[in-house]
């Protein structure tokens, strides 16, 4: 198994968590995103990472390579059993996409950024305050599917850890060894 990824990339921090995660283990090839090399799109049309190839398998597209991973390599399961469950982990990813425009427009320093940006913390929060984690009572693909970005807000003066359970959750998760890793990383 190989995957295509850039370390700054909080879509390929979502992969590795994963595969970490699973412990599974892969050959990194460290993509530069200034300067992406021609099979970057050969192997993705959007030429984007990360990048997945998994024997004949090439896959794009970070929550698709999760939610593969967890189909095709269950143990270390990041999915429910029942399918309530899985529904809830799948609406909390089709929900970050709230998140993530609010932390892109941050990032760009547009007009009302913060404040949406505040908004969706909040939303997390009360989310959180309801179960340990993203999804419910159990760690699931919607923890690493949304810690790479909530861990980067300080970067751009937004302060996660003055959300109570969003801090509370922050330190859950990053007590797991892959997150001590992409922690690691970072600094």
């Amino acid at each position: 198994m190989t995957l295509y990824h850039a370390d700054a990339c909080p879509y390929c921090v979502r992969t590795r968590l994963v595969l970490a995660g699973k412990g599974l283990a892969y050959e990194p090839v460290q993509i530069d995103l200034r300067n992406r090399p021609p099979l970057l799109r050969e192997l993705n049309p959007r030429n984007k990472v990360p990048v997945l190839v998994d024997g004949d398998a090439v896959l794009s597209e970070s929550e698709a390579i999760d939610e593969y991973l967890e189909e095709v390599y269950p143990e270390e399961s990041m999915m429910p059993e029942d399918p309530v469950g899985r529904a809830r982990v799948r609406m909390m990813m089709r929900r970050f996409d709230d998140f993530a425009d609010a932390y892109y427009a941050l990032r760009r320093g547009e007009d009302g950024a913060e404040p949406a940006v505040l908004g969706q913390l909040n939303v997390l929060d009360v989310q959180l305050a309801l179960a340990p984690y993203i999804a419910g009572e159990t760690y699931s693909l919607a923890d690493p599917g949304y810690w790479p970005w909530v861990s980067r807000l300080s970067r751009y003066g937004v302060d996660p850890g003055a959300y109570a359970s969003v801090a509370a959750w922050l330190a859950r998760v990053e007590e797991r060894p892959e997150y001590a890793a992409e922690l690691a990383l970072s600094s």
